[in-house]
């Protein structure tokens, strides 16, 4: 295990698979998101800079679990957690999410 990789944090979400196309959508297009985790990463530390525009919203009830890694926003979560008053999975899912809807528009694309 590299000293990378051992800094990550795991956590579960339930995406759509609409999400997790426009997720692996982004990191190809976007050269500096080399792993998945940085696009977590990237979306905690978005949110919590976007934080007082976003409302904590819950994850769909169709969809599969499957584990995501964080790698250096753990904290950054935390402190969404608290400001939106929610559970870790909500706040995650409200960032991952919102910041993918961020994305689309910026781009253009249709995700």
């Amino acid at each position: 295990m590299t000293r990378e990789t051992s800094k990550l944090t795991a956590y579960t979400l339930k995406l759509s698979n609409k999400d997790r196309q426009a997720m692996k959508l982004i990191c190809v297009l976007d050269n500096e998101l080399k792993y998945q985790y940085s696009l977590f990463d990237d979306a905690v530390k978005w949110a919590s800079e976007n934080k007082n525009d976003l409302m904590a919203i819950a994850n769909p009830k169709d969809g599969s679990n499957k584990t995501y890694y964080l790698s250096h926003s753990v904290e950054l979560l935390k402190g969404l957690e608290q400001e939106w008053n929610c559970n870790t999975t909500r706040a995650l899912y409200t960032s991952v999410i919102q910041f993918l809807r961020f994305r689309e528009k910026r781009s253009r694309l249709k995700i």
